[in-house]
């Protein structure tokens, strides 16, 4: 969020130190203020009044608790409008100075989060985290549905076979990309092996003897012939739906009842590119 209208070292004026509240997951607390700002030029409609204000800075919040009302400090404002809302404008308190010294040691303005991070900042960043939460409990739950000692089947669960489908083709694609980003991390020792200079070995053969005879690993070796094969059913239903086939669809082009019945998942793959090919051109000419 973009930083708001700041106001330096204003002269404020404690009315009342209101009870601090929490906000976010994370046990965080904000502090709202009722101050006059006395630094308002003559004629200005806040002359006077007292305004809310917050306080998100624990410095900041350590130093006012214990101030009684008509105490007097400089401190840094801030106001940020809020055009889409009755309310506002928001006003916050983002520094205080004690003898020409600033109170919190820091730096950048606009709220309580690191690096200045606002309310709104801080709580989107909060949602985040809670999505992030929610993915990885749904990924559980179905894993453990999977690997239980019973297998629980989709009609215990009151699914059809298509929203199981369906459900099971999520799961693997998330496994599958947490993997991929896993194995993407270079481990410690390929890290220490990239960073250290490797020094080839003096030929220790006589001048003109015989070529030693490549060892299996200097041999290359011929592609295997399927690069990428299927590896679950999850898969093929993944790789189906990134090609705009459904679980319904794969088994109509199969010619089986249940997808899971499925015995060749490469050959399946293949019949399914074909099939949605032909599908294609019989649609669009």
């Amino acid at each position: 969020m973009a930083q708001g209208h700041i106001f330096p070292k204003q002269q404020i004026e404690i009315v009342q130190v209101l009870e601090p509240k929490g906000y976010g997951t994370a046990g965080k607390e904000l502090l709202p203020v009722m101050a006059k700002n006395l630094s308002l030029q003559e004629g200005d409609p806040l002359v006077g009044k007292s305004l809310k204000y917050t306080v998100f800075n624990q410095a900041l919040q350590d130093h006012i608790k214990p101030l009684e009302p008509g105490a007097r400090f400089l401190a840094d404002l801030e106001e940020r409008d809020r055009p889409d809302s009755q309310y506002g404008p928001d006003r916050n308190i983002n520094q205080i100075y004690v003898d020409g010294k600033p109170v919190s040691q820091k730096q950048g303005f606009g709220g309580g989060g690191w690096k200045g991070r606002s309310l709104e900042d801080d709580l989107a960043l909060e949602r985040m985290k809670n999505r992030s939460i929610e993915g990885q409990s749904a990924m559980d739950q179905v894993g453990l549905v999977l690997t239980g000692k019973n297998p629980i089947e989709n009609d215990d669960m009151g699914l059809d076979d298509e929203t199981w489908n369906r459900i099971l083709g999520k799961y693997w694609q998330a496994v599958e990309k947490s993997l991929d980003n896993f194995l993407a991390q270079p481990t410690k020792t390929q890290a220490a092996k990239a960073t250290t200079p490797t020094t080839a070995k003096a030929d220790q053969r006589p001048p003109g003897g015989p070529q030693k005879a490549a060892t299996p690993a200097t041999v290359s070796k011929d592609q295997p012939p399927n690069p990428d094969p299927v590896k679950h059913v999850g898969d093929l239903l993944t790789r189906a739906n990134k090609i705009g086939v459904n679980a319904a669809q794969v088994a109509e082009f199969l010619g089986v009842e249940e997808v899971k019945n499925v015995g060749d998942l490469n050959k399946a793959w293949a019949t399914i590119q074909t099939k949605a090919a032909e599908a294609g051109k019989e649609l669009f000419g």
